[in-house]
């Protein structure tokens, strides 16, 4: 009997197996998350993994007495979840592709063993998102510098904010992502979540749980990130805070706030007397039955089977061979080909590009135009048209403002820059992948992913600037008129 309340286990086990070797992608990325010392963010994911582990073994009686009937609807959402995997891994959407990953493990269970077992197995999967890089601090990091802003004006010292930046008299503090207090946030709801579970908490009260620590969280941080500017104040920026580190303190100030909440949360209501545990039979048929073989079989051929094909089919149809979207330019008169000026401040970075080209044009009205070409015969990641290792602007320009603007070859993006000293200059730009011209960066990167499901589609950029001269007015109707003159289309 005690082996039969297992054997369910080790199937859920085998198929958590499959996922983490099949969609390799996205475990790779989750582990270098979790050991990443620099950003932090994530280092709690091994504890949250374990407690996952915890929670599926906890209900392993549970989980033995479960009826088993196979989820054809689940089957078909399995289907299409793995390929908007693909879409996402193809097209380099980490924002989209690893939060995809836990919901293909709870949807192959769910298929394998009907939705008696996926229930049961929903929250240990949602448990695991606390792990997972589904969250951004942006907002917390603004909410923080506007509630700075208000402290400070009450009780000083006198400070001036800019952005992010906030300036006092003998220094100044940039409020940045890590600042968010994004991590505590995660840390506490995911106390909060396992608090409410472990109770066996209505919903309701588990909303209510979660809703305090979030508000208990960002109490903790803005007193950590006051204090911090406070003691930099006082010790003209020597103290230990300012110096070395405020993390340690931060999480001092938090377990203030894990005893405030263990402290609070029965307030929020009444503790429901646990059932009786009932011993658990063995399951009907043996350790395992014929409908539970055959969904394990549906699940893992759909699992296997899909990125298989997908290779498969990429492979079978031969590459195209790769064009230079500048090579392709022929522009008529007045324009004509001039030298690339070398102490041009547009650097842009693309990493991993097959060709990157740079050409510049001249007019007979002295009118100059900066002509960037970047192709790759297979995007991936860290080598690709969108991506942190690729920047249109580079580091000699900083972007002001961005639109899509016309032109008689159709739509471009339009960015007005600045370089270092000041002077503005417009940036065009539009992406072709797969014979279409595209204009915003998730489109592009969507329609590639698309179209790598069945072969490689070539990926490519073209990029032109002019100088504002007088004005950026006059640069946009000088980029009009050396694309009317290009032969784009």
């Amino acid at each position: 009997m005690q082996t039969a309340r297992y054997v369910r286990l080790y199937w859920i086990a085998a198929l958590a197996c499959v996922v983490a070797l099949v969609y390799w992608p996205s475990t790779v990325f989750i582990y270098q998350k979790w050991s990443d010392t620099t950003e932090l963010t994530y280092t709690h994911g091994w504890l949250i993994l374990l407690i996952c582990v915890a929670l599926v073994v906890r209900s392993r009686r549970e989980l033995a007495l479960a009826p088993v009937q196979p989820s054809r609807l689940a089957t078909v959402a399995l289907a299409l979840v793995v390929l908007g995997w693909l879409v996402s891994y193809r097209a380099s959407i980490e924002g989209l592709e690893v939060p995809l990953q836990p919901l293909i493990f709870w949807l192959a269970v769910t298929a394998a063993f009907g939705w008696a077992v996926g229930a049961l197995m929903l929250f240990p999967v949602a448990y695991l998102y606390f792990a997972v890089n589904v969250w951004y601090g942006n907002p917390l990091k603004d909410l923080t510098v506007l509630v700075m802003r208000g402290l400070l004006a009450v009780t000083g010292p006198p400070a001036v904010i800019q952005g992010d930046v906030i300036h006092l008299s003998n220094g100044s503090f940039v409020i940045e992502e890590g600042c968010s207090g994004l991590h505590f946030m995660i840390v506490g709801l995911a106390v909060a979540a396992l608090y409410g579970e472990q109770r066996r908490d209505p919903w309701r009260v588990r909303v209510r749980q979660l809703a305090l620590m979030a508000g208990l969280a960002l109490l903790a941080n803005w007193v950590r990130v006051y204090t911090v500017i406070q003691a930099g104040y006082l010790t003209d920026m020597q103290s230990y805070l300012v110096r070395v580190s405020h993390y340690g303190f931060g999480w001092c100030v938090f377990a203030v706030t894990l005893i405030v909440f263990f402290w609070l949360a029965p307030f929020f209501g009444a503790e429901p007397p646990l059932p009786p545990v009932a011993a658990a039979p063995p399951p009907p048929n043996g350790a395992i039955g014929r409908a539970q073989l055959g969904g394990l079989a549906v699940a893992v051929a759909i699992l296997v089977a899909l990125p298989l094909l997908n290779a498969a089919l990429r492979l079978a149809r031969p590459a195209p061979p790769l064009a230079d979207p500048a090579a392709l330019l022929n522009p008529q008169p007045p324009w004509r080909a001039v030298p690339v000026d070398v102490r041009s401040a547009w650097l842009p970075v693309f990493a991993g590009a097959d060709a990157l080209q740079r050409r510049a044009f001249g007019s007979s009205g002295d009118d100059a135009v900066e002509v960037l070409g970047v192709a790759y015969r297979t995007q991936r990641q860290g080598a690709e048209l969108v991506g942190e290792t690729s920047s249109l602007t580079g580091e000699g320009l900083q972007a002001l403002a961005e639109q899509v603007v016309g032109s008689a070859a159709g739509p471009f993006g339009e960015a007005e820059v600045a370089d270092r000293g000041g002077a503005r200059s417009l940036i065009w730009w539009r992406y072709q992948v797969a014979g279409r011209n595209l204009v915003g960066p998730f489109a592009q990167q969507l329609w590639y992913g698309v179209n790598a499901l069945v072969w490689r589609p070539p990926a490519g950029l073209v990029a032109l600037r002019t100088p504002c001269y007088p004005d950026c007015g006059s640069a946009r109707r000088t980029l009009q008129e050396f694309v009317a003159h290009s032969g784009m289309r």
